[in-house]
């Protein structure tokens, strides 16, 4: 399923931009393209370390406050909870999407963690990759592929899973996940089942997460 048929039927509902981030008018939706994926299509949500309490973090690529909150937030929880070895960072894919490339964004993402996952690193080169899309605005098939060369991925991997949508069904699968926790706008912070009240609030956030220690 290409891009414009998964977002009409996978993704498709009311959407508006939120102050606080990007907000969806979510609606009831059963996609059928969750049944019966091939399960080299579905991946498990990216970690950063294995500590006791997971911090998850559910976003859009084409969300200014997600790259925001990438530049502002994650090296500060870097250096104070995953490489102490504190928590459990994980990410949650959350398209909105506001603009068309949210899921593609994602999709290419995913393709980078799908070539150079290993047993000791199953996310791969995924936070690397996401951070480079971040900081140059990647955004066109080009770019997305192009970009992979700086991870050590070839590109071309990653043009055949735009061009296949090799991963929307995991994207999907995580939104639907989001859907039912409560995620109504990105980026959403979840420590320990316990929604964050202000994602860019660091000491809530460390405050939370020793509450669950």
């Amino acid at each position: 399923m290409h891009r414009r048929s998964f977002l009409a039927v996978a993704v498709g509902t009311s959407l508006t931009a939120g102050l606080a981030g990007c907000t969806s008018l979510l609606g009831e939706r059963s996609p059928e393209e969750l049944e019966d994926v091939k399960p080299d299509r579905q991946l498990s949500p990216p970690t950063l370390d294995s500590g006791d309490v997971t911090v998850e973090v559910y976003t859009d690529f084409t969300c200014p406050s997600c790259r925001d909150f990438q530049s502002d937030v994650v090296p500060q929880l870097e250096t104070e909870l995953i490489e102490p070895g504190e928590i459990t960072y994980r990410h949650t894919d959350f398209p909105i999407p506001v603009e068309d490339e949210a899921v593609p964004m994602a999709n290419a993402a995913r393709a980078v963690q799908a070539e150079t996952g290993t047993d000791e690193k199953p996310a791969g080169e995924f936070f690397a990759y996401k951070r480079v899309l971040y900081e140059n605005d990647y955004r066109s098939d080009e770019a997305l592929a192009t970009a992979a060369e700086t991870v050590d991925v070839d590109p071309d991997v990653v043009a055949v899973a735009l061009e296949d949508g090799t991963y929307y069904p995991t994207i999907a699968a995580d939104r639907e996940r989001g859907e039912d926790a409560g995620v109504e706008e990105t980026p959403s912070v979840v420590v320990d089942g316990e929604f964050v009240d202000d994602p860019f609030d660091t000491d809530e956030i460390l405050a939370g997460v020793e509450d669950a220690s």
